[in-house]
């Protein structure tokens, strides 16, 4: 993606700040995790994507290495009956759950179209919403076709880190 404009700032895939063993999915289909649709590479392969087990719902909770500024987001999913049709998204929560997702105000709520997802298009967020994040939540609640299973084939976090300070100029301030 393009430089974002703030002090050197390039809004980039966020995946390498990802502490990937906080990355976990209530509801998954034991054989279609959600690894699948976040990890470079297989989510990727058409052949690999994130599924639900019981139901429809999903809830994707993670945590990043550092701060950082959640700009944008990508859902990509091929079978469009079981595509998420919304997905609620809350920064920094404390103990998600299925009933704190569907009653709890959210940061932004997202509503997809079709041609989004098929495309996986990139999606903007409420930037100024999203500035000092440490951990997320995505909540999908429904789908396209009202299925009983959802499927995401890539999702994928743009943004930056949240510390953009030049530590390297401090001295030079410092004198001043």
């Amino acid at each position: 993606m393009a430089d974002g404009g703030e002090k050197g700032g390039e809004i980039k895939d966020l995946f390498s700040l990802i502490e990937e063993s906080s990355l976990e999915c209530l509801n998954q289909d034991d054989t279609h995790t959600v690894d699948h649709c976040f990890k470079q590479g297989p989510r990727d392969d058409d052949a690999c994507f994130l599924s639900s087990d019981c139901d429809e719902q999903l809830l994707i909770n993670l945590k990043f290495k550092q701060p950082v500024r959640l700009h944008s987001i990508a859902l990509k999913s091929l079978d469009m009956e079981k595509a998420p049709k919304k997905i609620k998204i809350f920064v920094n929560p404390v103990n998600m759950s299925f009933d704190s997702a569907e009653s709890d105000p959210c940061t932004q709520e997202l509503e997809f179209t079709q041609d989004n997802v098929s495309e996986g298009s990139t999606v903007n967020l409420r930037y100024v919403k999203f500035q000092n994040v440490t951990s997320l939540s995505i909540f999908c609640g429904d789908n396209f076709g009202g299925e009983d299973v959802t499927v995401i084939h890539r999702l994928v976090l743009f943004g930056m880190p949240g510390n953009l300070t030049d530590m390297g100029r401090w001295s030079e301030v410092a004198k001043k």
